[in-house]
């Protein structure tokens, strides 16, 4: 007997009845809207009422379901959900973005971490891959076609309102071992409003922010990923005081290191390369190249904590720099903020209360 829910996806039925009998990996493609998440929970439904645990790997940076936006979240259940946000996050891995475009290899990793992972504690179990509605150009189709080479899943399922997925469907209709279904989009489902998915995300991070308290992480106690900052040696005092004042007053540097043969600048406002002035810091220094960031981008910014055993303890977001005491100050909900050892620098900023504000280069030229 099936529900008036199923009923509204029976176009889907014979898809999911037949990847009921084969339980694998199940990679799950479409642009936004189509329904992925839908599938993905009616899937969890027939998998678990055959009796399989199924792992759930929410790979969908911008509306995630398992666990706050910008990370992917792997979950695991044995009965039906009514939504995957019921799921509690088993692990995430941060990506700092709510799109894989232009953090494509921080998205590869944390995937391949993840689904490890997941074949690790549940080998040969059921896993259900829910992957971003990101397919448009040529960035889109190399990281789907790299990721699914990455998984090697036993069945694909591309939802696709015209044939939008083609390109990257197309090699793996000509590897062996790879099931394609392609079953027709429902007409339940419509199209949905960029701004509606973006107060979505609002209202996930500012959940998940809720019980955010300040901490605060000295440079040299911790290392961090996706900015130099901490990885070099600071300059001296009086390097610093020659470089404030051959940049002033076009620019104000805050806090400089260098780290072999390349100078990082943290800087007030944006540098442009040509300014004559840089030169001269890079010959008396003996800079090969700089690494100058704004530091106001850095307000806000979503940081990644990490244990030492690689394990994201959870995200925070950055709200306090001092570079003469050399501290971070994070506003984050983890328990165990102590615990963290590796931050790991997102480029999307976000208020404590959930509101996005932007963008930042964490490093220029």
């Amino acid at each position: 007997m099936t529900t008036p829910l199923e009923n509204d996806y029976a176009l889907w039925r014979e898809a999911l009845e037949e990847l009921a009998r084969a339980p694998g990996t199940v990679v799950l493609l479409g642009d936004t809207d189509t329904g992925k998440t839908t599938f993905t929970r009616l899937l969890i439904r027939y998998w678990t009422e055959a009796g399989y645990r199924v792992g759930v790997l929410d790979a969908d940076i911008g509306q995630s379901e398992i666990g706050p936006p910008t990370c992917i979240g792997l979950a695991y259940t044995q009965t039906p959900v009514l939504a995957l946000s019921d799921l509690s996050p088993h692990a995430l891995a941060f990506v700092g973005s709510a799109s894989p475009r232009g953090h494509t290899l921080e998205y590869v990793c944390a995937l391949h971490r993840l689904y490890r992972q997941a074949v690790r504690e549940q080998p040969g179990s059921p896993l259900i891959v829910d992957t971003p509605g990101y397919i448009h150009g040529r960035g889109a189709l190399r990281l789907h076609q790299a990721c699914l080479e990455l998984l090697g899943p036993c069945t694909i399922v591309a939802l696709q309102r015209n044939s939008e997925l083609e390109p990257v469907l197309a090699p793996f209709r000509h590897y062996t071992g790879y099931h394609i279904f392609a079953p027709p989009i429902p007409d339940v489902l419509s199209r949905k409003p960029p701004a509606y998915r973006a107060q979505r995300r609002v209202m996930r991070f500012a959940a998940y922010l809720q019980n955010a308290r300040m901490h605060t992480y000295s440079f040299d106690a911790v290392a961090c990923c996706g900015l130099w900052l901490g990885s070099g040696t600071p300059l001296a005092a009086h390097q610093l005081a020659f470089v404030r004042q051959v940049l002033a007053p076009q620019i104000r540097v805050y806090y400089a290191e260098l780290c072999g043969q390349q100078l990082g600048l943290m800087v007030g406002s944006p540098v442009s390369p040509q300014l004559p002035a840089l030169s001269i810091v890079q010959k008396e220094l003996h800079a090969q190249s700089f690494c100058i960031t704004t530091a106001p981008q850095l307000h806000h910014l979503l940081i990644g904590l990490e244990s030492s055993s690689g394990k994201l303890l959870g995200i925070g977001c950055l709200e306090a720099l001092d570079f003469r005491r050399r501290t971070l100050g994070i506003v984050t909900p983890v328990r165990a903020p102590a615990a963290a050892c590796i931050l790991r620098f997102g480029s999307l900023r976000v208020r404590p209360d959930g509101t996005e504000v932007g963008t930042a280069r964490l490093s220029e030229f």
